[in-house]
């Protein structure tokens, strides 16, 4: 099981993974969703209706199939704690999601827990 901290460009249309986090089991996995989860204020939870783009962690088991992802999107302030460099480095390029995927890009692997 892993965990991959996913860019939502709403202007062009696309999604882009930013970081991953490999985890032995799906409760572990679940658990450090649900922490990332009670750290975002509702107030303050990005609407995908009207950003430019959004943050949401997404859940893969050990065949690269989508089991699930965390209850709410991620404030930019919460992206920039789990993985800084990636999230930094996006914002500064923002490059086009359909090129990144036709070229292979793979996220890196982070250590630590993603909260």
């Amino acid at each position: 099981m892993y965990i991959e901290l996913c860019a939502a460009d709403h202007v062009q249309d696309g999604f882009v993974y930013l970081a991953r986090w490999d985890r032995a089991d799906e409760a572990t996995c679940q658990s450090a969703l649900d922490a990332v989860d009670e750290l975002i204020d509702p107030e303050a939870e990005p609407d995908t209706q009207t950003e430019d783009y959004t943050f949401i962690l997404d859940l893969y088991d050990s065949k690269d199939d989508l089991v699930g992802n965390n209850k709410r999107n991620l404030p930019l302030q919460i992206a920039m704690r789990l993985a800084p460099d990636q999230v930094s480095q996006w914002l500064k390029e923002r490059p086009d999601p359909d090129a990144l995927a036709l070229a292979g890009y793979e996220p890196p692997c982070l250590s630590g827990q993603p909260h």
